[in-house]
């Protein structure tokens, strides 16, 4: 009896983890909307904040509801996830803590469909990028990858061009965490919306994140080197489906 219920846990785990691999609407169909999170940590398991626009319609996972269920990856896994048909909404890693990635999936146009997305690191940072699932390049033919893969290395690229009292005065802030000097080098790199504003800089126009890390301006009409820097990170393709990837 003992190793028939061994068994038997083990056959409805399985059943969870393999329930797990499609997550979203329930009632899709081919040519749907969908974004593949694909986690490529053997360890840990990967959690991401799905918000909906409050005027989802129907189709849509969620329906514009403001808390909607966490997407969970386990480690090695690539869940497809339905955000349903007219979808505009984020979705956010280390369970909203993370990169924060906009999608709006409701690109229908005269001069024909276009999936818009973006990344931001406003309010917080972590190793993941968001693009086309097959390579597709953006509209104008630029890098169609958002996000960074490594924070903290895209930091460090930057780290040795600013003098040692410029770096002092960020590690002072406590978002950057490391040494000075020609050879100091950072350990840690974090972000949220209370960051000061050198901080802001040193990620947008110094390291130059492939994200906004300044919320920008209003139609391109920047009053500062950061908004302006930040306005350029929105990017279309003409596909619905994509790919979040965690590192």
């Amino acid at each position: 009896m003992r190793s028939f219920a061994i068994l038997a846990a083990a056959a409805t785990l399985f059943s969870v983890v393999m329930a797990q691999d499609v997550q979203g609407v329930s009632n899709y169909s081919s040519g749907d909307p969908l974004v593949n999170i694909k986690n490529t940590s053997p360890t840990e398991t990967h959690v991401y904040k799905v918000e909906g626009n409050a005027d989802n319609p129907p189709s849509a996972y969620g329906a514009g509801s403001g808390s909607l269920p966490m997407a969970t990856v386990l480690p090695g896994q690539t869940v497809q996830f339905y955000p349903g048909t007219g979808f505009i909404g984020a979705f956010t890693g280390l369970s909203g803590a993370g990169t924060r990635f906009e999608v709006n999936f409701r690109g229908d146009s005269p001069g024909g469909y276009k999936t818009w997305y973006n990344s931001d690191m406003e309010f917080g940072m972590s190793d993941t990028t968001l693009g086309p699932a097959h390579g597709d390049k953006q509209i104008n033919g630029l890098d169609s990858l958002a996000g960074e893969q490594d924070c903290l290395a895209k930091a460090n690229s930057a780290w040795g061009t600013l003098d040692e009292a410029t770096q002092q005065q960020l590690l002072d802030t406590g978002y950057l965490e490391g040494s000075v000097g020609s050879n100091g080098a950072l350990t840690a790199v974090h972000m949220d919306k209370q960051a000061d504003e050198n901080v802001v800089g040193f990620f947008q126009n110094v390291a130059e994140m492939n994200s906004y890390i300044h919320p920008g301006s209003v139609v391109g009409k920047a009053t500062s080197r950061t908004a302006a820097a930040a306005d350029k990170f929105s990017w279309s393709v003409e596909t619905k489906e994509l790919t979040i990837t965690g590192y």
